[in-house]
């Protein structure tokens, strides 16, 4: 892990933070319309197939958010919000620990 980032460093981290921002942001998303759709069909007894692929579908995005957070730990830094997705880069001014914060812009 490398942290405290220079400032200079943890600037050159946004591609990444934004790659990793909008792949969390697409499954949320994601999870929210199968989740609204196994709400639906959860008490009919004819869908159980379907319900079962989309659990299935639910737990592979909830895994792959997992690895996002993963990874976002192993670069040192922490989300602290989610609308719009909040990450801390924690860097070092001199001998000084501070906090660089970086936000996700989503695109329109």
């Amino acid at each position: 892990m490398r942290h405290p980032y220079d400032p200079r460093h943890a600037r050159a981290l946004a591609p990444l933070l934004d790659s990793i921002s909008r792949e969390i942001e697409e499954r949320s998303l994601a999870l929210e319309a199968l989740e609204g759709r196994i709400h639906e069909l959860k008490n009919s007894p004819f869908y159980a197939g379907e319900l079962r692929a989309l659990e299935a579908e639910v737990a592979a995005h909830r895994r792959e958010m997992r690895l996002c957070h993963d990874e976002l730990e192993r670069l040192g830094c922490t989300v602290l919000g989610t609308t719009p997705i909040t990450i801390r880069i924690p860097t070092l001014v001199g001998k000084k620990r501070r906090s660089l914060v970086w936000q996700h812009v989503a695109d329109d």
